[in-house]
């Protein structure tokens, strides 16, 4: 293939094309007749206008803008594929509200049978008016009060607290053992005052004492005052601080002196029961007259309420009703 020419080249050709057209053209001679017909000179004529027209075309051609040469296409770098997002790891968060708040609202419920006596103060409503806390007091109605435990609690969602203060020697027993269990089972809290329990362990009580890990011991009676003092075990459980510090039962008052003064327990093997009160405060696995177990929503005590002052049973009362509350209030939370 011949080597093609700049336009440059091309435009001196042009011009030396023109030239010798001329050139041929130009009459030499003198004389006025007309020159005689040259067949070689004519055919370079014919030649030399047929290139310039080429020539003269090729740099018309030659003057149009020269596109822009064209660039590789470049494929986009590979980007890296994102990486999932790292979610941390959530912790539920509790949707209760706190404990004081709480306990403001909760639902408790109240039998006493020792309303019954006109002569002596209900310090356990005491106890709970004290601490501003509201509650459903069913007296020494017991069959409004079997009425209050079938009903499983406001809205049916459980009582948060049920005390049956049985001190009067009244008909509790039987079947309110069983409500009571079964109260216990669905995450209610529950506070007893049981003095006979040497007459019942092996009926349907028996379904609490083997729940809380404690067996009867002995019958407690006394003819001395000093026979009704009894003394804190350990003395390291919250029951026994908070919220009142400096608790004690030693201020007796004798209102049962002469009559059955309540029963001593024992632990039973294995069991995780927790001693509050004792006949002597030295033993921590029989003598005993109430401990707290079924993590701290149970609470059962063997000895009266009004054989201590007022000014120190209802401080105790208080405590028991404030532990027991929050251990609800904690089975709530952690099943929620």
């Amino acid at each position: 293939m011949a080597p093609s020419l700049s336009y440059r080249n091309r435009i001196a050709l042009l011009f030396v094309a023109l030239v010798f057209i001329l050139a041929c053209s130009i009459d030499t001679g003198t004389t006025s007749s007309p020159p005689a017909f040259d067949s070689t000179k004519a055919s370079l004529e014919l030649e030399a206008t047929a290139m310039v027209l080429q020539l003269t075309q090729s740099a018309l051609n030659n003057q149009a803008p020269a596109a822009a040469p064209l660039q590789p296409t470049l494929a986009p770098p590979p980007t890296a594929a994102a990486a999932p997002a790292v979610v941390p790891p959530t912790t539920a968060a509790s949707t209760m509200e706190d404990f004081d708040t709480w306990m403001k609202t909760a639902s408790i419920l109240v039998f006493e049978d020792i309303a019954a006596d006109f002569n002596v103060y209900r310090y356990v409503p005491i106890a709970i008016s004290g601490m501003g806390l509201r509650h459903v007091d069913e007296k020494d109605a017991l069959g409004r009060f079997k009425n209050q435990l079938l009903s499983n609690g406001p809205n049916g969602q459980g009582w948060d607290l049920i005390i049956a203060a049985k001190e009067i020697r009244s008909d509790f027993q039987g079947e309110f053992y069983e409500y009571l269990n079964n109260a216990l089972g669905k995450g209610s809290s529950v506070i007893l005052e049981e003095w006979d329990m040497n007459s019942l362990a092996n009926g349907k009580l028996s379904l609490l004492l083997g729940r809380c890990g404690v067996d009867f011991d002995r019958d407690w009676t006394g003819a001395n005052l000093d026979d009704t003092v009894i003394y804190p075990v350990d003395g390291t459980h919250r029951a026994h601080h908070t919220p009142n510090e400096g608790v004690s039962l030693s201020k007796v008052t004798g209102y049962w002196l002469g009559f059955d003064l309540g029963d001593r327990m024992r632990l039973a093997p294995g069991s995780s029961a927790i001693p509050l009160w004792g006949l002597y405060g030295t033993s921590s696995s029989n003598d005993l007259v109430a401990v707290s177990c079924v993590d701290d929503r149970f609470i059962i005590q063997t000895y009266a309420t009004h054989s201590y002052a007022q000014n120190r049973i209802v401080s105790v009362w208080q405590n028991y009703i404030h532990s027991t509350l929050r251990a609800r209030y904690d089975y709530l939370v952690e099943n929620q």
